[in-house]
């Protein structure tokens, strides 16, 4: 039995706000949002967003409007909208409406079965062939539309072939007709997942060619459904494009590579309309990955959030780089197809995670969600903790309110005011962008404050109060910037990459080293002191030189950059204890000569070296120390540290450290000028942008680190693995490979036993890397001896320990050579830039092991020197005579090493290259 209504009845029932709100809350329920005498949703069929209006209220009550031209219906009534919601006819959307307000019948009839929509099932049927004919035929014909296409970079063949595009016939009207001419609009049949093409149509208008299209862009009848770029089966890798257009221009930019053998391209019919069956969780479930590839611009972030707010599961948003377009088809146009295609899985790659699922086990409750019973400790120490795979910072805001106060009137009445208050509140922000506050439990009246429970609103319990007002250095408005994109699915900050090649090129204007590797290790530690808690063991930075060598201003401006980074000069040893637990961020101890000498005691020094020992380590760094009043506390010491001296360290330290040389500015080097110090309008823009790539990476820092030390045994090899991780993430090959060789020297100095000829074996082996064969020259040696902190031969001789004192004896280092097996018996002399240099023949068995162990080790070697002759010497001097100053690896401390070589170059080379 079905009841028919009167249409009239319906339409007088539909301008009455509360009919018009029930219908609207059964059609879209929580998609639609209230705005003052309206209601707003993101089509009229259905979906999250702002873009169609509905007035509940005024003459246009009862009404919508879609401000989207690519939605499904410019404007309408609540009849229309059901018929769009519900895919149902006018007389089944009339029932509808009937049933749902409780109108009066006009008759009832029996009916048989109701049959499902014609329209709906027929458009999503497959199409005939003759149909896909015809547009094809009308399209071949049309040089302007095809012309469109061409621009796009779009192949015809491709497209008429697969995707069926075709166009619509120009319809002219008669002259006694009141119509206007329409048509001439691209049309592409909606591709199903079985790649099948259905005969829903999409249209895209074609400027200047297109009559009277519907919307300057395109559009599609009926509800958003799904396009394909094929057959979904056997894919891993579904990507998300905001149309049909960019769907094409990714297919036809990977489809004969291997990337369409795994990932599948989708879109909906209606740009930003979502289909129903996103709505599903179990659509997204299947994926290995999901991309969403959105444009650049608002409106695509905006439909990348909606997208991410229907599944619970990781995304991955990946988008055109802003400098070269906002959409694929432009990203794609400004490249050829190699540099395109090689680019677009490099972002793939690189993509960073959205809506990451946090772990499904979380121990941490709110407290009134806990049954009563005794649970273990499990207090944390929360600034800058990394606990049940999220990241804490603790920051101080001041808030400012109004509150009622009792006041007191002049006949002695008293009545209630509102006065400002202003106060200064602890919050803590999470790495998934939630925002908490924490206070201390009830508890009864008996217990003691050390024995309160402080908790934060997820229930994390607290070792103490954190004070982040000292330490912090995080902003509120960087913070805030950084909840608001987590929580709308957009990438908080720029790639790794990109962030670390702005720190190296800040140390470089910074200071000047004479190790050019190590200002990619320094970055490299910068951004680790961002996730240190990810770690269960990071090295410490040891900045070792003479007065005026600039240590000290590269330890200030280390701090600058790095988390809560801090530089404490002076002090008591006690204060500088507290200060490590409590800042529980990058410490810069400048000054400190109380990590001991090279031949000096291996300890003894109080408080400060004892620290020092244990604070590489999560799991040694945390002590107890006694108080005055001989209560006894738990203090945090591990943590980043950077230490500025001149002695040099003890070996104990020396196996937890890795010492950065710091020598004198070359004259050359300040006559260019780079050098320009400190400067904190480059530095805390990129603290800030740091601070919110910590928050973002460090799960996967962990994840990374993990792998790595699961096979990893000595102290050396674990504390190289923090940075290690943080290149990784940094995906650039060269710059991996500049922290592994800088790691592998830098390590090799670490041990207190090294003699000289362990250094001079170490200077040769370095030789022979950077392309030496065959003969070897004693400039290069020098000069490559000098890039060894530990070797001291840029260190005036009476400062030397005198077990090192031979290799700045040039006649003792022939000799050595000698005795090593690393030179052969040939050896002369010869000029180079004007000066005689003694060389030697180098021992092939010496070469050959070098090599070995370098392709061993899976580490590059550079090409060997194109010598300017074949005779000896050239081939010992083209270090030098093969490479420009500008690409020579020594030209930081050449003018220090070897001053009359360097004088001696030609003047045009020097004014070019310096």
């Amino acid at each position: 039995m079905s009841r028919r209504y009167d249409i009239r009845v319906i339409r007088d029932l539909l301008i009455q706000p509360r009919n018009i709100e029930r219908v609207i809350q059964d059609l879209y329920g929580a998609d639609a949002v209230r705005d003052k005498g309206a209601y707003l949703v993101g089509d009229v069929a259905g979906g999250i967003g702002r873009s169609c209006r509905f007035e509940t209220v005024g003459q246009f009550a009862g009404r919508f409007k879609d401000f989207n031209p690519a939605g499904s219906k410019s404007h309408g009534d609540l009849i229309d909208a059901v018929q769009f919601a519900r895919g149902c006819s006018t007389a089944d959307a009339i029932q509808f409406l009937g049933d749902l307000l409780g109108a009066e019948p006009r008759l009832s009839v029996v009916e048989a079965k109701p049959k499902p929509p014609a329209r709906l099932a027929d458009d999503l049927a497959p199409i005939s062939k003759d149909t896909l004919r015809k547009h094809r035929a009308r399209l071949t014909k049309a040089p302007q539309a095809l012309k469109y296409l061409e621009v796009r970079g779009l192949s015809l063949e491709i497209l008429i072939d697969r995707f069926g595009v075709g166009l619509a016939g120009l319809y002219q009207p008669k002259p006694t007709e009141d119509a206007e001419a329409r048509g001439n609009w691209l049309t592409a049949p909606v591709m199903g997942q079985d790649g099948a093409l259905l005969k829903r149509m999409m249209k895209i208008t074609v400027p200047g060619f297109s009559v009277s299209p519907v919307d300057t862009n395109g559009w599609c009848v009926g509800s958003p459904i799904t396009t394909w770029s094929g057959p979904s089966e056997g894919k891993r890798w579904l990507f998300v494009a905001e149309g049909v257009k960019d769907l094409w221009r990714i297919y036809e930019a990977i489809r004969e590579t291997s990337l369409v053998g795994r990932m599948v391209i989708i879109s909906s019919t209606h740009g930003s309309g979502v289909p129903e069956e996103w709505r599903n969780p179990e659509f997204w479930a299947g994926w290995e990955k999901v991309f969403l590839g959105q444009d650049n611009d608002p409106a695509g972030e905006e439909m990348a959030k909606r997208v991410r707010q229907l599944a619970n599961r990781e995304f991955f948003r990946v988008e055109p780089p802003r400098n070269v377009g906002k959409d694929w088809t432009e990203f794609f146009q400004a490249r050829d197809q190699l540099t395109g295609v090689a680019e677009f899985e490099r972002l793939l790659d690189q993509a960073k995670a959205i809506g990451l699922a946090m772990p499904a086990e979380d121990p941490a409750k709110p407290l009134d969600l806990q049954k009563d019973g005794i649970y273990e400790d499990r207090r944390i120490n929360i600034n800058g903790a990394f606990h049940g795979g999220k990241m804490y910072y603790p920051f101080q805001v001041r808030r400012v309110e109004t509150v009622k106060r009792k006041r007191q009137a002049p006949d002695g009445s008293t009545f209630m005011s509102d006065v400002k208050a202003s106060y200064y509140e602890t919050k803590v922000v999470r790495s998934d962008g939630v925002m908490m506050g924490m206070s201390t439990a009830p508890a009864p009246y008996d217990v003691e404050d050390e024995d309160k429970v402080i908790v934060l609103d997820d229930g994390t319990e607290v070792l103490s109060m954190p004070k982040p007002r000292e330490f912090s250095t995080w902003s509120w408005p960087s913070i805030n910037s950084f909840v608001e994109k987590v929580q709308a699915g957009i990438p908080a900050h720029r790639l790794t990459l990109e962030i670390m090649a702005d720190i190296v090129a800040f140390l470089r204007q910074l200071t000047w080293l004479p190790n050019d590797t190590d200002y990619e290790i320094i970055a490299a530690y910068v951004m680790m002191s961002y996730c240190y808690n990810a770690f269960d063991a990071i090295p410490l930075l040891l900045l070792n030189g003479e007065k005026g060598s600039g240590k000290t201003s590269l330890a200030e401006g280390i701090a600058d950059l790095s988390f809560n980074g801090r530089v404490l000069g002076g002090g008591s040893e006690k204060a500088f204890v507290r200060f490590i637990d409590q800042g529980r961020g990058l410490l810069v101890l400048d000054d400190l000569e109380a990590v001991g000498r090279r031949g000096g005691d291996d300890g003894g020094y109080g408080d400060i070296n004892q620290v020092l020992k244990v604070s590489y380590s999560k799991t040694t760094g945390v002590k107890s120390v006694i108080e005055k009043n001989g209560t006894t506390r738990m203090l945090n010491f591990y943590g980043p540290k950077v230490i500025t001296n001149i002695l040099g360290i003890d070996a104990v330290n020396a196996t937890r450290m890795y010492q950065i040389l710091c020598r004198p500015m070359p004259k050359a080097v300040q006559e260019e000028g780079r050098i320009r110090g400190r400067d904190l309008a480059i530095t805390e823009p990129l603290r800030q942008e740091l601070h919110a790539w910590g928050m973002s990476n460090i799960r996967e820092a962990h994840r990374v680190y993990q792998d790595k030390v699961a096979t990893r045994g000595g102290r050396a090899e674990q504390i190289a693995a923090p940075l290690e991780t943080i290149a990784e993430l940094a995906g650039d090959e060269a710059f991996i490979e500049a922290v592994k060789k800088a790691i592998k020297r830098l390590a090799f100095n670490k041990s207190d036993n090294l003699t000289a000829g362990d250094l001079l074996v170490q200077a040769v082996e370095a030789i022979v890397e950077r392309g030496t064969r065959t003969a070897i020259s004693l400039s290069q040696i020098q000069a490559e001896l000098a890039m060894i902190p530990e070797a001291r031969t840029l260190d005036a001789p009476g400062a030397v320990p005198r077990d090192l004192l031979p290799l700045q004896d040039p006649a003792t280092i022939g000799r050595m050579l000698k005795a090593l097996g690393i030179r052969n018996d040939q050896s002369g002399r010869a000029r180079l830039s004007g000066q005689t240099v003694r060389y030697y023949g180098l021992n092939e068995d010496f070469v050959g092991g070098v090599l070995e162990r370098a392709e061993q080790e899976r580490r590059s070697l550079d090409e060997p020197y194109r010598a300017l002759g074949p005779e000896m010497a050239r081939q010992a001097f083209a270090f030098c005579e093969a490479l420009t100053c500008a690409g020579c690896p020594y030209r930081t401390i050449c003018e220090a090493v070897l001053p009359q070589i360097n004088a001696g170059k030609m003047p045009p080379e020097r004014n070019r290259h310096r």
